[in-house]
């Protein structure tokens, strides 16, 4: 048999087990999805499953992963410094990416998700912002600290709603809200 034909077949399987798990994840929590229910979503049998992961936390495990990877790279080639182009721009891609996994995402920063991915996206984007804020100011450990967490858990937020909520605003509008949000607080809006 062709070795391109396989590793397409492959790679099909595995989308279909990922796309099962996250449909599943919209109505039960990881802690309820047997093999038996994703096997019987994606219209194959368990031995289809077991050439592919152990189980489904495995599964899971493997798709956070891959997110973790992806998003790294995205952060960590990117320097988040005061209301620059390249914040935004690094903002784009950030949520272009989350965009373009919309429902994975979606579901992954829900009640249903694991928090361990959350905690580890939260430390990702914590080990940045401590880069980033020892370069631009001179702020002292405990309140950078409580800083870290204001704004990776605001952020955090933001992007479930804009993916709750079907993400009206473009990519671009996003970054520019996150961005100004982050360096200018509610200062960043004109209130009347």
């Amino acid at each position: 048999m062709n070795q391109g034909k396989t590793d397409h077949r492959v790679r099909l399987t595995k989308q279909i087990i990922r796309e099962s798990l996250v449909a599943l994840m919209r109505q039960y929590p990881i802690s309820r999805i047997s093999i038996k229910m994703l096997c019987e979503r994606a219209g194959i049998n368990r031995s289809t499953f077991y050439a592919h992961y152990s189980d489904v936390y495995d599964l899971l495990y493997q798709i956070q992963q891959e997110i973790i990877g992806e998003l790294s790279a995205h952060i960590s080639g990117n320097a988040f410094s005061e209301q620059t182009k390249l914040t935004v721009q690094a903002l784009e891609h950030i949520l272009g990416y989350a965009k373009s996994n919309a429902a994975l995402f979606e579901v992954l920063l829900s009640e249903n998700g694991d928090f361990a991915f959350q905690r580890d996206i939260m430390l990702l984007a914590q080990q940045k912002t401590v880069q980033e804020l020892q370069h631009m100011k001179q702020i002292e450990p405990g309140v950078s600290e409580y800083l870290q967490y204001f704004v990776v858990n605001g952020a955090l937020s933001v992007i479930q709603k804009w993916l709750t909520d079907g993400m009206r605003e473009s990519v671009p509008e996003m970054a520019e809200l996150c961005s100004t949000l982050l360096f200018k607080g509610l200062s960043g809006f004109s209130i009347r």
